[in-house]
């Protein structure tokens, strides 16, 4: 998107400064600065990028060490070693049971809580992704990750 706009811009001044500037020699010079400006604009925005995806991986690792931590702590009271569990497990059993309720039993459902039911539905499919994600890990988010990863080692 920013490069686009980039273009866009190294464009419109280029239009200008053709009708401005006299010599062949001043001309050629001034494309090479912005082609010069331009691919640093491009680095400063990859390496943006790359420590944009680096913060979001350490912010991953330091939830899941703190996630190894409470289980291995032997002062952790039994519910802050299982509150992620039961969480999730009651997440998924509601949106199962809600699923299970509106194609099955949609009658005991009042026609004017329809709408809120399928609302509610809607937040727990989408934290029920988010509960499996964490689990079971996403494909999308670990091919993701491998590359941020491996853009970070170059």
């Amino acid at each position: 998107m920013f490069s686009e706009g980039a273009s866009t811009l190294v464009g419109a001044v280029g239009k200008v400064l053709d009708n401005v500037i006299t010599t062949k020699e001043e001309k050629q010079t001034l494309d090479n600065e912005i082609v010069k400006a331009e691919m640093q604009y491009n680095l400063d925005m990859k390496k943006l990028s790359n420590e944009e995806q680096a913060m979001i991986i350490g912010d991953i690792g330091n939830a899941r060490n703190r996630e190894i931590q409470v289980q291995a702590s032997e002062t952790a009271t039994k519910l802050s070693k299982n509150v992620s569990p039961y969480l999730a497990l009651g997440t998924t059993v509601l949106t199962f049971s809600l699923f299970f309720i509106l194609i099955f039993k949609s009658e005991i459902i009042p026609d004017d809580k329809k709408d809120i039911i399928l609302y509610i539905l809607g937040v727990l499919s989408a934290s029920l992704t988010q509960i499996y994600s964490y689990y079971f890990g996403s494909s999308a988010g670990s091919a993701e990750k491998s590359k941020a990863i491996n853009s970070l080692n170059k």
